[in-house]
C-alpha cells in the first residue's frame, strides 16, 4: 500500500465490535441454557433475548444500508464453507424476517378467547406466541466457530494493516452530528 491509500475501512473495524457483541450474547446463552432442560416462558424469553442480540449483531456487518457497504469476507482473508454459508444465510433470514422485523408472512401465533364466568358472555382474549429458540445447539456451536474465525481474520487484517500503514491506521471516528 502506498501513502495514497485510504485509512482502514470503518466497516472492517466496526465489524469486529459487532462480532464481539454476537459472541458475548452467544456465550451468555450457552452458559445458561441446557438444551435438555425444560424452562419457563420467562426463562425462554431471556434466552431469546441473548439469541436476538447474537443474530442482530452477527448480521449487521453483512447488511447494506444508509450508504454503507456490507463486509466483504474476502477482504479480510475469510471464506465460509458451504455449511457455514447456509448457517449465515439462515441467520440473515431470521434477522430480516423475524428478529429485527415482524414480517407478516413469518408471524407465528395463536389467538383464542375464553369465557371468564359461567354465567356471563364476557370473554377474555389470549394470544400464544412461539416461546422457543430459532437455532439449535449444533448451530450455536457452528456460529461460535464462525465468530471466532471472523474475529481472528479481522484481528490479523488490522495487525497487518497497522504494520504496513501505521499513519493510515491512526484515526478517530466519531458519530455524525445530527442535523
Amino acid at each position: 500500500m502506498s501513502g495514497q491509500d485510504p485509512p482502514i475501512p470503518h466497516r472492517i473495524v466496526y465489524s469486529s465490535w459487532d462480532f464481539q457483541q454476537a459472541l458475548s450474547a452467544l456465550t451468555f446463552l450457552l452458559e445458561e441454557c441446557d438444551f435438555d432442560e425444560k424452562y419457563s416462558r420467562v426463562q425462554l424469553r431471556k434466552f431469546r433475548c441473548f439469541e436476538t442480540a447474537a443474530i442482530v449483531s452477527f448480521s449487521r456487518p453483512f447488511k447494506v444500508g444508509r450508504g454503507r457497504k456490507a463486509l466483504d469476507p474476502a477482504a479480510i482473508g475469510f471464506e465460509f464453507s458451504e455449511d457455514e454459508e447456509r448457517l449465515k444465510e439462515k441467520i440473515l433470514f431470521l434477522r430480516d424476517k423475524i428478529v429485527s422485523h415482524s414480517d407478516e408472512e413469518e408471524m407465528e401465533y395463536r389467538t383464542h378467547s375464553f369465557r371468564i364466568f359461567d354465567d356471563s358472555d364476557l370473554r377474555m382474549p389470549a394470544a400464544i406466541f412461539r416461546e422457543s429458540l430459532y437455532l439449535d445447539e449444533d448451530e450455536y456451536s457452528a456460529l461460535e466457530s464462525i465468530l471466532r474465525r471472523l474475529l481472528h481474520a479481522i484481528a490479523k487484517y488490522k495487525f497487518d494493516f497497522s504494520q504496513s500503514n501505521p499513519e493510515l491506521f491512526e484515526q478517530l471516528k466519531l458519530p455524525t452530528e445530527p442535523k
